[in-house]
């Protein structure tokens, strides 16, 4: 929305490529202002991003508003 069509990619091509990324659990984006521009580095997950009710809720709303449903193995 605010980066240029060359740089909104780069997260996902950052993330699918680079070996240095070794945390599982993190973001990747933009890291400017509101880490909506800027250069593309480590960003900021809100403590109910690793909350798996939350998780499993938002799937679950998900595949509804889809209308599909994806099954995924027990944890």
């Amino acid at each position: 929305m605010v980066q240029t069509a060359e740089q909104e990619p780069y997260p996902e091509v950052m993330c699918a490529t680079e070996k240095t990324l070794t945390e599982q659990r993190a973001l990747y984006g933009p890291t400017g202002r509101m880490e909506a521009v800027g250069p593309v580095g480590k960003g900021t997950l809100n403590p109910h991003s690793h909350d798996k009710p939350v998780m499993a809720r938002l799937w679950m709303i998900s595949e509804d508003a889809k209308g599909f449903s994806w099954s995924l193995p027990p944890n």
